[in-house]
């Protein structure tokens, strides 16, 4: 009888781990979370029945917790981090330990305590500004424009160097999120648009003609899972732009896509814009490998944000709870500055 694999999820109450724990539990994965809980435990309400699911507080620089949390683990799902530029510049020291720092020492602890498998997180910003007419592949050069890319890229050679036969590390790069999750993110660009047309009838769009590739949170977890089943020897110290080719779009074209679900919405164009971050990205490697296509579109993504607010499962607390302003207050009275 096959014995059932256990994954260790760093970050699991965020944004992507919330959703994704209860696609490998419904995968029958045993699944065992750590996360230090920054916006709270909200997300993971209702798992702590499951009798294959484990809890741990702690902070992935924490090599004690680390030790505990990765005995007999086969796979690692590693999604900590201070994601995205702005958190990044709010708290610019603890964004480096914990994206870089604690990214190390995970993966020194994973490869010694025998983990098959280790997938990072990793981002589409890396390639920063790129030329627009050509898509960006998993061999064009790099180019951040930002801590948050920087740090990625850091942990991407860094992970790709401890690579081996035993240890195989999967880096990938994924596009702009989106879409409902169980600690809804509204420092993404679809969602937070799809509140402003909500409540304000009127969205503000800085340089409407800058691409992204964009994916659903769920896509996010299925391809995830898809990589946890494909064998190792095939994908093993390898990175993946991680999404879908179609889903390239401009912000021009993500607002035509909300105006003919809001008719009457009020758009701002402004042409310029503090993000300088523009490019469109090839994900064939991974859509061959995976044989995997998106379940899920930007209109169905709004559309599902829209009508949570509408229902009361969203609201405006749900909105406020991911300014920076809880960000900066936590590391600054937990005082969570440190290298163990």
């Amino acid at each position: 009888m096959k014995s059932r694999k256990t994954c260790l999820v760093t970050g699991g109450a965020g944004y992507v781990g919330s959703t994704l724990i209860r696609e490998l539990l419904a995968s029958d994965y045993n699944v065992r979370c750590i996360d230090m809980l920054i916006y709270g435990d909200k997300a993971l309400k209702g798992l702590s029945n499951n009798p294959r699911f484990e809890f741990i507080f702690g902070d992935i620089r924490d090599k004690k917790i680390l030790n505990s949390c990765l005995k007999n683990v086969d796979f690692v799902i590693h999604l900590a981090a201070i994601v995205g530029d702005k958190p990044c510049q709010a708290a610019p020291e603890s964004a480096y330990q914990i994206n870089y720092f604690g990214t190390k020492i995970l993966g020194e602890l994973a490869k010694m305590n025998g983990v098959n498998k280790f997938i990072f997180a990793s981002t589409c910003s890396n390639y920063g500004i790129s030329d627009p007419n050509s898509y960006a592949t998993e061999e064009s050069k790099l180019n951040p424009v930002s801590l948050y890319a920087e740090t990625k890229i850091d942990c991407e050679k860094f992970l790709s160097s401890i690579s081996d036969e035993k240890f195989s590390v999967i880096n990938l790069r994924f596009g702009t999120a989106y879409g409902m999750s169980f600690r809804t993110r509204f420092d993404l660009t679809v969602n937070s648009f799809a509140y402003e047309a909500l409540t304000d009838k009127k969205i503000v769009i800085f340089s409407a003609d800058t691409w992204r590739p964009y994916v659903h949170v769920l896509d996010m977890s299925k391809i995830i899972l898809k990589m946890l089943e494909i064998e190792k020897n095939k994908i093993k110290g390898t990175i993946f732009n991680a999404g879908f080719t179609n889903q390239n779009l401009t912000k021009r074209n993500i607002v035509e896509i909300l105006e003919k679900i809001i008719p009457d919405l009020v758009i701002e164009y402004v042409p310029f814009s503090e993000d300088r971050r523009d490019y469109k990205v090839k994900f064939k490697k991974i859509e061959d490998l995976a044989k995997i296509t998106n379940s899920k579109t930007v209109n169905e993504g709004y559309r599902e944000i829209l009508d949570a607010f509408k229902a009361k499962i969203l609201t405006k607390k749900d909105y406020d709870s991911n300014n920076l302003k809880a960000l900066t207050e936590f590391f600054s009275e937990k005082k969570f500055l440190f290298d163990r």
